[in-house]
């Protein structure tokens, strides 16, 4: 993606909120009774407070320099030969409410893994999907999804997907 400004990281965010809104907007559509997209969804400035399930997030959660080569001629002279590399970290975050009672019942644990089960695949399968059809990250030059269970807490549930992604710098007038 080419950069443009300060609110890079901020427009990229969106990018991928409004494709995994997408993504689990899906759900109903395969599986009649589960949920799509939480109504709760928004970029943060950092990792989501898991205070109020039912809510789809991203954040960046680094940035940094990819390495290069050590090899290389710019090797150890990144900004004299224009070769830094930016990586983004952006983290999707989703959640639903789950039982809290001790011990919960069965049926509402099965109904709550349904509907997480169902978040994970959809933005796994859908997310790569738009990746292929070059709707998604087109102007990345690769990214690198990696989804993880959420650790229960709170009430809340779900799944943490991290995508790696290079962005491109901007330079000031």
């Amino acid at each position: 993606m080419a950069g443009t400004g300060p609110g890079d990281l901020f427009d990229l965010a969106e990018v991928l909120l409004d494709a995994a809104t997408e993504a689990l907007d899906t759900i109903p559509t395969y599986e009649p009774g589960l949920a799509g997209a939480p109504a709760r969804s928004f970029v943060t400035y950092g990792t989501p407070a898991l205070d109020c399930c039912n809510q789809l997030t991203v954040h960046v959660a680094a940035v940094a320099e990819d390495p290069l080569s050590p090899s290389g001629p710019a090797s150890g002279q990144r900004a004299r030969f224009d070769a830094r590399k930016n990586s983004v970290t952006l983290v999707l975050t989703v959640t639903r409410c789950v039982p809290t009672e001790i011990p919960p019942p069965v049926d509402e644990v099965e109904a709550a893994s349904r509907q997480t089960l169902a978040d994970a695949w959809a933005l796994w399968n859908n997310l790569w999907n738009q990746i292929r059809a070059g709707d998604l990250l087109t102007l990345c030059s690769d990214s690198r999804p990696d989804l993880r269970p959420l650790q229960p807490s709170g009430g809340c549930a779900g799944w943490v997907m991290a995508y790696r992604v290079w962005l491109e710098g901007y330079e000031e007038p």
